[in-house]
């Protein structure tokens, strides 16, 4: 603040020498206005320095506050996470399937680290145990028996047993035979899609029958 002052009264100083200056030449009238027109430019500069030197008018208080909400967000929705897979593990049904694509999944990274898997069966049998995890929940609410057991018979008997033979295998036959445990794996992703496909269908009829019964309550005239 005192160097704001210290240049306006510069500024006021220097008009004031200017107008005696001028007084030989000009009229009196435009003399007597060099001081005060110097003062108003000069407090106009230092007017707009002082918004540049604020910077942005977002108050420091309303980010801090949207950060916690934002971090408090974020935790409810792992909480909400935590909450569904704690439940799914104590499943009699469920449980024990994903604990078992726990072990494929632990068992399949340690063969490809031993070269006995080569990198694209370990990708494409990862996916896949992560994609039948992650449809658990939802398979779970649906809870259409059919689907259940295949995905029990799948996890627990059917891609275990294709892995293991394969792994029996020499050198060659595995670089001879691969194509045919990817063919494998892809006919497994092509079988969850189904599935996929039968859960959105169920919720789209869900979606239509609440808008039907939101329409019949709410969207006749009064």
């Amino acid at each position: 603040m005192q160097l704001k002052y210290k240049l306006a009264i510069s500024a006021t100083a220097a008009g004031y020498i200017i107008s005696l200056i001028t007084s030989l030449i000009l009229p009196v009238a435009l003399v007597l206005l060099i001081p005060t027109a110097i003062s108003i430019i000069g407090v106009l500069i230092l007017s707009k320095q002082s918004i540049a030197l604020k910077g942005p008018t977002t108050p420091a208080q309303t980010i801090t506050e949207q950060k916690p909400t934002y971090e408090q967000n974020r935790v409810s929705e792992g909480l909400g996470i935590e909450e569904t897979e704690h439940a799914i593990a104590q499943d009699p049904f469920w449980g024990p399937i994903q604990d078992y694509i726990d072990v494929l999944q632990e068992m399949i990274i340690s063969e490809g680290q031993k070269d006995a898997l080569d990198n694209e069966i370990v990708e494409k049998s990862l996916s896949l145990l992560t994609r039948i995890k992650h449809l658990i929940p939802q398979l779970k609410e649906m809870n259409a028996g059919n689907m259940n057991h295949n995905i029990q018979r799948l996890v627990f008997k059917d891609l275990n047993g294709a892995i293991n033979p394969f792994l029996k295998l020499s050198g060659e036959g595995k670089r001879i035979n691969r194509r045919l445990l990817l063919n494998g794996l892809k006919d497994i992703h092509t079988k969850l899609s189904s599935y996929v496909e039968s859960i959105e269908q169920k919720d789209l009829i869900e979606l239509q029958t609440r808008v039907e019964l939101i329409h019949q309550r709410y969207g006749s005239a009064d």
